[in-house]
């Protein structure tokens, strides 16, 4: 049991690592290759649309197959997208590799909680999601402070060469996985029959809420505060990456005490509104709004404690964790498709405080309608 829950946090960390700095690097390598700022969420919500379609079928496959084919396919994939980022410099390659990263990030976000509840003996649901969350969250900010440095000082060219070293190390991990499970992957009408089955409203509060609580968090840090770093407040790539570092090590910084303090949900979800508040000021702020990256942290921290708990009320008791989970999500994945789309041509036409206030509102309406659900999770 100890080797696995080892095994879980290389392989999460190393994972959290990569991706972290591939969606710091990725959009800057765009606008260092002349990508106008309007096409760059367009290119970029090829990600999260190939997401949405691609990780519910995995996931549903996962529950017949187990999860060990998909960490495989996953990390290949990592691999093709470097290699189409770095070789096919254009942009039906820039297309390509956001589409290998959606299906490298359907792959592993189809499995990770399920492997993490099938692990028996690693402690109460809701919290060992929440702690795993942590991790993740530590490769992160790792991840953001290091692309920074080595763009500073390898450029581009180094950094892909480094984060195709780390992909393959990440697949030759999971390839040394001890995995029981032999089955060949198909689909068939079962595997359908657990995607479009019907599920309680319940389960449809909770994915709405999923959907406002990671949307701030997963654009502010891939796409809003990177492009607007760079481009609005003219800092360089070791100070971006810097600044996003913080941000994320600050976030799984505060989870990690929060969690330790023993606060309740309630005043988690008060907490998480501070967020809301960061998110207007730091565009109004001019470079002072960095400063907003403490507040901005504490927020999202509890934020994501209380969102991994709701999703844990969910699908615990699931015979499909896989595939559930695959479902929940489905409409924030579908809701990044839109922001990115949107999200350049607003910028090019209004400047970046319509997203930060978009965002800032989603955080709000989530501690608002988060309220009921918490009151629900306690009876």
């Amino acid at each position: 049991m100890e080797d696995e829950l080892r095994w879980q946090f290389t392989a999460q960390m190393l994972y959290s690592f990569i991706v972290a700095a591939m969606t710091v690097m990725v959009p800057l390598y765009l606008l260092e290759k002349k990508v106008d700022i309007a096409w760059i969420g367009v290119i970029l919500s090829v990600g999260p649309l190939s997401f949405m379609l691609i990780r519910i079928m995995f996931a549903s496959i996962a529950d017949d197959i187990g999860t060990k084919k998909i960490a495989i396919v996953y990390s290949i994939s990592n691999l093709l997208a470097i290699a189409f980022y770095t070789v096919v410099a254009s942009p039906i390659g820039f297309v390509m590799g956001t589409l290998a990263e959606g299906i490298r990030a359907s792959g592993f976000w189809a499995i990770v909680r399920t492997e993490l509840l099938s692990t028996e003996g690693s402690g109460k649901p809701g919290e060992v999601l929440a702690r795993f969350s942590n991790i993740r969250q530590l490769g992160d900010g790792l991840g953001r402070v290091a692309i920074g440095f080595l763009l500073a000082y390898l450029a581009f060219t180094g950094a892909f060469i480094i984060m195709f070293a780390l992909s393959a190390a990440l697949l030759v991990l999971i390839l040394t996985e001890k995995s029981a499970s032999n089955a060949s992957a198909h689909v068939d009408g079962n595997t359908l029959k657990r995607i479009f089955k019907r599920r309680p409203p319940t389960f449809w509060h909770a994915s709405v809420l999923q959907l406002l609580v990671w949307l701030p968090y997963d654009m502010m840090t891939s796409f809003v505060i990177p492009l607007y770093l760079l481009s609005s407040l003219k800092l360089g790539y070791q100070e971006v990456g810097i600044v996003l570092a913080a941000l994320s090590l600050a976030t799984g910084a505060f989870a990690i005490l929060i969690m330790r303090l023993g606060l309740s949900n309630r005043t988690l979800l008060t907490l998480t509104g501070l967020s809301a508040i960061a998110l207007v000021a730091f565009p109004l702020m001019g470079h002072g709004g960095i400063w907003m990256v403490m507040p901005l942290a504490m927020g999202a921290g509890c934020g994501t404690i209380v969102g991994e708990y709701i999703l844990v009320d969910q699908v615990y008791r699931s015979r499909n964790v896989s595939t559930d989970i695959g479902v929940l999500y489905a409409p924030l994945k579908t809701a990044e498709f839109i922001f990115l789309s949107l999200g350049g041509v607003a910028i090019a036409a209004f400047g970046f405080a319509p997203l930060f206030f978009v965002l800032a509102l989603s955080t709000a309406l989530f501690v608002i309608f988060g309220r009921a659900t918490i009151r629900d999770m306690h009876k």
